[in-house]
């Protein structure tokens, strides 16, 4: 601590340039350069806000290093570790006996602790897990924050003010199966919250930061039937290369294009009618802002609600999530689960876990192979189907979706179909 801010510091005669890079700064490549003193010591000092940790490294002639005169670190999502300080009220720095440090611990903030088991995967999982002040057991809306969403110092604070139920869980969903294609573990995940929790199942809310905005995005094309809204915050959605061709084609276009892609991006057009909240930072020296940018004109022209809040000067950092938290919340609070929805579509690479959607309920010829499905109510109050790889299709909708009648007619492009 100086009067200035706070120093940091670090000693090397022989290296060439040394960057500090943390959360202060997003993490962005050369914007901090140390500078060397006549004794080897290479300083530079930050004023930083109050009420925050920040996690921070060294990159020291192209290598990374965590500070070898702190010795606290903060686990990091590679298996790694980062080094951590903590700032207090009065933007002092905290030693390590400071009382006031309690208050950036789990039990400091609120946060309780539990354990999920997945019967499939014969695994538990740590679940965190916030509840909004007063809580009486009645059904409250809820949002699953993927991706150690533990590290926003804000998410706490947010779901007591809007009255959400908060659930954190373990990284290593995300990691390990999510991302990986395994998606019937959230499947046990929703099932295990709606049992410890009584949530309201049509505010259902997801959302992710980086690796979790991919994971938030994921979870919202398999199961865009169980999600009232999403949010996904710096992802790496792999769409970035198609920024010239999308920005060029009109719905009908991007169909095709989409038609065409690899799983997951197929699948985008489920998203209809699951509105999406979408952030990033143009600083993002992680993932593009083009990923970001891109998923928001497919989904303009697909004609899902969405929303895109761009940061010009943010890197990939947690400073950012938490100030944009705000208006993921407004977001959330703006949407029910639409149970009924006019137009349905379904693409997954194999039906094996999932076999209904919205109103409709269907069997596959082969459960190994992709399903396409769409369904939609015509003016006429008519019902067409579309579909490949689909033995049976089971259709349950609203009366006031549909009036059935003897004059009810079911249109299907498929030849095979009865």
């Amino acid at each position: 601590q100086v009067k200035e801010g706070v120093l940091f510091s670090y000693y090397s005669p022989g290296a060439g340039e040394i960057f500090l890079l943390g959360d202060f700064n997003g993490w962005k490549h050369g914007t901090l350069r140390l500078v060397k003193g006549r004794d080897n010591v290479w300083r530079t000092i930050l004023k930083l806000a109050p009420n925050r940790s920040y996690d921070y490294k060294y990159v020291v002639d192209g290598n990374w290093i965590t500070d070898p005169n702190n010795p606290d670190l903060n686990p990091d999502i590679a298996g790694g570790a980062n080094s951590i300080i903590y700032i207090g009220e009065k933007g002092n720095l905290l030693a390590k006996d400071d009382p006031e440090r309690h208050k950036f611990t789990l039990e400091g903030r609120g946060i309780q602790h539990g354990v999920f088991s997945s019967e499939r995967y014969k695994r538990d999982f740590d679940l965190f897990y916030v509840l909004p002040p007063g809580y009486t057991g009645e059904p409250l809306p809820a949002v699953i924050c993927l991706n150690n969403y533990i590290k926003s110092q804000e998410i706490d604070r947010y779901c007591r003010e809007y009255g959400y139920i908060g659930i954190l869980p373990s990284p290593d969903i995300g990691g390990d199966y999510i991302r990986k294609g395994k998606l019937n573990i959230f499947s046990e995940l929703i099932n295990e919250v709606k049992k410890r929790f009584r949530i309201d199942e049509d505010r259902l809310y997801v959302t992710g930061m980086s690796n979790g905005g991919l994971e938030a995005l994921l979870v919202s094309l398999y199961f865009p039937d169980l999600i009232a809204a999403s949010a996904v915050v710096f992802g790496p959605y792999r769409l970035r290369h198609y920024k010239d061709k999308i920005s060029h084609m009109n719905t009908d276009e991007v169909k095709r294009l989409l038609a065409n892609l690899e799983f997951p991006q197929k699948m985008l057009p489920n998203l209809i009618n699951t509105p999406i909240y979408i952030s990033h930072g143009g600083g993002d020296e992680a993932v593009p802002a083009d990923d970001a940018i891109v998923l928001n004109e497919i989904m303009e022209k697909l004609g899902t609600p969405v929303k895109f809040n761009f940061y010009p000067k943010e890197g990939h950092t947690w400073l950012m999530v938490d100030e944009d938290l705000p208006n993921v919340f407004d977001w959330f609070g703006k949407f029910k689960r639409n149970n009924y929805p006019e137009r349905i579509n379904y693409t997954a690479p194999f039906g094996l876990f999932k076999n209904k959607i919205f109103w409709a309920e269907f069997m596959p010829y082969e459960v190994t192979q992709p399903v396409r499905m769409r369904v939609g109510v015509t003016a006429d109050n008519s019902i067409r189907i579309d579909s490949d790889n689909i033995k049976k299709i089971t259709l349950s909708p609203s009366r006031e979706l549909l009036q059935i009648s003897e004059k009810t007619k079911i249109e299907t492009f498929n030849k095979k179909a009865k």
